[in-house]
């Protein structure tokens, strides 16, 4: 009897342990709030993103939650599209406790906003307090699109602040950290907002091309974009023209405020190259307001 009482021990311990494994193991991401089957959690963001697509009950009215409660590796792009039916009110996207990343290493988008409106993604814990959530596509492609968060197909009224971005995409007009693409639909990708941001480099060896790009479509431009706040910084590549904000065709009606713009350490180019802070090109856009930026020094505000 107590061997055999014993040997029931141990099989209950280790269906508790395995089952505390399986539940953690499948934690990093909660979505909550949703209709339908997206609800629970899952071990990536691309994961909680693909359940969200394939909900085919209305999001009309939804405020949806997506925690991340653990640190990801993204193998493939975290891709949101559309809701099949019916628009959500908000979808918020944020850590829950400190110290967490979504790291991926992409010749891709990691984060991509397809036609998605009305998401925040807030890198405060808890949306309150210090910006903390790192998100890093380590990749140093020029294959297009290469970013750590895209804005494609009339993805508006989308907010990313307080967050760590990091990248290293190398194409100098179609790969950026954030990267404001083009449409096949019918606005452009408009009302945007990036704010209280770090933006910077996934690695001081491989630095992006450009903080932030916005390549629009004829007709469908990108407006409305509102760049607040933010410190764009180790960001100029040493051998490749690059920026820290680039807004170039089919841009239009854009706000740049109040960004720092900086070099942590001593910058020394490896081949004479164009480099900077803010570059319009305006032949297809208008109406920018550029004011309260700060450019040099090796801190923020021009410390």
């Amino acid at each position: 009897m107590k061997k055999y009482y014993t040997s029931n021990v141990v099989l209950v311990l280790s269906m508790l342990v395995i089952g505390m494994f399986s539940r953690t193991a499948n934690a990093q991401v909660t979505v909550a709030g949703s209709a339908g089957s997206a609800n629970g959690t899952y071990t990536t963001l691309k994961l909680a993103f693909d359940a969200l697509n394939v909900v085919t009950q209305t999001q009309t009215g939804a405020n949806i939650v997506v925690t991340i409660t653990a640190s990801t590796t993204e193998t493939a792009a975290a891709v949101l599209n559309v809701p099949r039916i019916g628009s959500w009110t908000s979808l918020k996207i944020y850590p829950t406790v400190t110290g967490l990343s979504i790291i991926g290493d992409l010749a891709a988008p990691l984060i991509d906003l397809n036609g998605a409106d009305n998401v925040t993604i807030d890198g405060r814990v808890n949306q309150a307090g210090a910006k903390d959530l790192v998100i890093s596509n380590t990749s140093n492609s020029a294959t297009a699109g290469t970013s750590t968060i895209r804005f494609i197909n009339d993805a508006t009224n989308n907010a990313v602040k307080y967050c760590i971005l990091k990248g290293s995409g190398t194409s100098s007009t179609s790969t950026a950290v954030i990267y404001f693409s083009t449409t096949s639909l019918t606005t452009g990708n408009d009302n945007n907002t990036i704010d209280n941001n770090d933006i910077t480099s996934s690695t001081d060896a491989n630095r992006p091309v450009n903080g932030i790009l916005s390549i629009g479509t004829a007709a469908k431009e990108n407006n409305g974009l509102t760049i607040s706040i933010n410190n764009i910084y180790d960001y100029l590549n040493r051998g490749i023209v690059s920026s820290g904000i680039y807004l170039y065709s089919f841009t239009s009606a854009c706000t740049v405020t109040g960004n720092s713009f900086y070099e942590t350490t001593n910058f020394v180019p490896t081949s004479s190259v164009s480099l900077f802070a803010i570059y319009i090109i305006n032949t297809s856009g208008i109406n920018f307001t550029v004011s309260g930026n700060y450019i040099g020094g090796s801190a923020a505000s021009c410390g």
